[in-house]
């Protein structure tokens, strides 16, 4: 009976209260003069109970005038309907989930009102009021925190906890796509909810823009970005959330608020429009002997991590080829400056004493492309350059110039790149090639007689038997010695057979019984003139002396095994200058015999005399023509 009595006051409250109101229009009474009033709940909007002598409701306790659902958190207090002070509840990941269930259901059944208000009641409401009462209900209405606990389960599957922004594909630092979601609190994606995303740095999507707004899908949804410059882009997101609200009145009551923005996840990466191309190189041959052609093997790639190329755009490098490098020039290795252009890179080198012998080229669209490049002569002609006989290390150098490059190609250029000037993988050894000279001191001699010979060598790198190695390069060291060798040929039972064994083709032979290397000495790997013979001492200190102990052909070889700076050598060995005819010598011849005494011959009997002699007429007929001859000369001399 009280409690019929308690609740016809309060509508006779509230009817008073709204007549004040509409009476201070009337008369100009201005209406914040009065409490503004809530309107009570509908009876479908709630359940009714008795509690402690007290006829209590379970569900939506007051109306607001915009349709607003109010439910109490003082299960003991009753509402006089009057609006007191109203604000917004600080967001929690519980306060979220009941502000999407008071907005979610703002329209619904008894039975729904009745199991939010047990939500309420549960998780904000004063517990030492609401547990009494929640164990009555729960024994008299099991079915209404059945319902209440779907109802927060399905908000934790449906209420919006965060956006999600992902960096999920990237052509290098140039282009790529990010995609948004917005996710609940048991993980599963959210659609409907609308968010925006915003692109902070040096990019934009492909549309132009800077920021997109959209609603959430039941999957992630992708927007693609481009690079405008170089820097880090943050991607960042905001996305709309339920607020709930606490209205402090003589029962607090909570409503569901507003939808607002709040700050969602955000991604940072690198983007970068140009890059700088690059190429690993790898000379074809580590050791080439004179007269080689050079080959390269150049693999296209990029400067840096940062770096990537453009699929497709087509680049242009120049090789330069310099030889002629000595051992200590090895230690000069130069690498381009920051920013220093391909020309400048080359001019600097050229003034520390450096100029390209040798060019190539080659052209690349994408980054692990690999070229063949041949050395030519000059740098667009098509004659091969053949390694000098002079010898030395040559390297390479690799260059992108970008003002060589298509319009295209200089957009995305940052500038030039060169390679490192003495690159290990670019350098080899170019071996001299060495020329020998020599005779001997007699072409002819005999058994017992000395033998001796002049070696005359030139084409040795001027410090060749110095030079160390260096295992950074993979060069080996000098080989300090060459060798000198006699050989003997012929026949050693018959000296009228040794020209059958006459030394012949370029190649020593086989030892045999009729070819025999008699000696090797070391001497010296270097340019020179080298006395063989005669007591000069090897490159060991030993005397070099040699003599002619049997008849036959003597000659004198000089040999270099090589070694990674200078080819293998040696004279011929069927070199006429370099051998000797060696023979037996001659014996005293005995005396001869004497001869029997020879009888005088006879003289033949004379023939005898026919004719006269003429000798005597002859001479006076000779004397009187002198005499005539000389008359005549005279009297010649007076006529005239």
């Amino acid at each position: 009976m009280a409690a019929s009595l308690r609740k016809r006051a309060i509508a006779i409250g509230a009817m008073l209260t709204g007549l004040a109101m509409m009476l201070s229009v009337f008369m100009g009474i201005p209406a914040n003069g009065y409490a503004a009033s809530l309107w009570p709940s509908d009876m479908d909007q709630r359940i009714v109970y008795a509690f402690g002598g007290e006829e209590l409701q379970l569900g939506v306790v007051a109306n607001g005038s915009d349709g607003t659902r109010y439910y109490c958190i003082e299960a003991s207090n009753l509402t006089d309907y009057v609006i007191g002070p109203t604000s917004t509840v600080e967001d929690n990941p519980t306060v979220r989930l009941m502000a999407w269930i008071l907005e979610k259901y703002q329209e619904a059944s008894t039975q729904d009102y009745a199991a939010v208000a047990t939500l309420v009641q549960d998780r904000f409401g004063n517990q030492k009021q609401w547990k009494p009462q929640r164990a009555y209900l729960l024994e008299k209405y099991p079915e209404i925190f059945s319902r209440a606990e779907e109802i927060w389960t399905e908000a934790e599957a449906k209420a919006p906890k965060d956006a999600v922004v992902e960096r999920t594909y990237a052509e290098g630092l140039r282009h790529g796509e990010i995609t948004v979601s917005v996710k609940s609190t048991s993980g599963q994606f959210v659609a409907g909810i609308p968010f925006t995303v915003t692109l902070e740095g040096p990019a934009v999507f492909t549309s132009g823009e800077k920021t997109l707004t959209d609603t959430s899908g039941s999957e992630p949804k992708t927007y693609a970005w481009k690079a405008t410059g170089l820097g880090e882009v943050t991607a960042k997101t905001t996305y709309e959330i339920p607020q709930m609200s606490h209205m402090d009145a003589r029962q607090d009551m909570r409503a569901f608020d507003s939808m607002t923005y709040i700050p969602g996840g955000a991604v940072t990466f690198k983007v970068r429009k140009d890059f700088m191309p690059s190429v690993n190189t790898k000379i074809a041959d580590k050791v080439l002997d004179a007269g080689s052609a050079i080959f390269d093997e150049v693999t296209s790639a990029v400067a840096d991590a940062q770096s990537h190329w453009v699929p497709g755009l087509l680049l242009e490098a120049q090789g330069y080829y310099f030889d002629g490098l000595g051992a200590m020039d090895l230690a000069n290795i130069t690498v381009p400056n920051s920013a220093e252009t391909a020309d400048s890179y080359l001019a600097r080198l050229e003034d520390a004493g450096y100029k390209p012998r040798a060019y190539g080229s080659a052209s690349f669209t994408g980054v692990g492309q690999t070229a063949r490049v041949q050395a030519m002569t000059t740098p667009d002609g098509s004659k091969p350059y053949l390694t000098h006989s002079s010898g030395g290390f040559g390297t390479w150098v690799w260059v992108f110039r970008k003002s060589e490059q298509n319009d295209e190609a200089k957009e995305y250029l940052s500038g030039d790149w060169s390679s490192t000037f003495l690159e290990t993988e670019e350098s080899s050894s170019n071996r001299s090639k060495v020329s020998v000279e020599s005779t001997v001191a007699e072409h002819s001699a005999e058994v017992g007689s000395p033998l001796s010979d002049t070696i005359t060598v030139s084409g040795f790198p001027d410090d060749h038997g110095s030079f160390t190695g260096n295992s950074d390069y993979g060069f080996g060291a000098d080989r300090p010695n060459a060798q000198v060798s006699v050989w003997w040929s012929g026949d050693p039972n018959d000296p009228s057979n040794d020209d059958e064994f006459k030394p012949s083709g370029a190649k020593v032979p086989k030892e045999d019984e009729h070819h025999k290397k008699l000696i090797t000495w070391n001497i010296p790997a270097r340019n020179g003139t080298f006395k063989i013979g005669t007591g000069a001492l090897s490159a060991d200190g030993e005397p070099m002396d040699i003599t002619a102990d049997r008849h036959g052909w003597y000659v004198f070889v000089w040999e270099f095994k090589g070694d990674d700076r200078v080819m293998p050598a040696a004279s011929r060995y069927d070199d006429a200058r370099e051998r000797t005819r060696v023979t037996e010598s001659c014996e005293p011849e005995e005396p001869c015999e004497p001869e029997e005494p020879q009888e005088p011959e006879e003289p033949e009997e004379p023939l005898p005399p026919t004719g006269i002699n003429v000798v005597p007429p002859l001479g006076v007929a000779a004397a009187a023509i002198t005499l005539g001859a000389i008359v005549l000369f005279i009297a010649n001399r007076r006529r005239i």
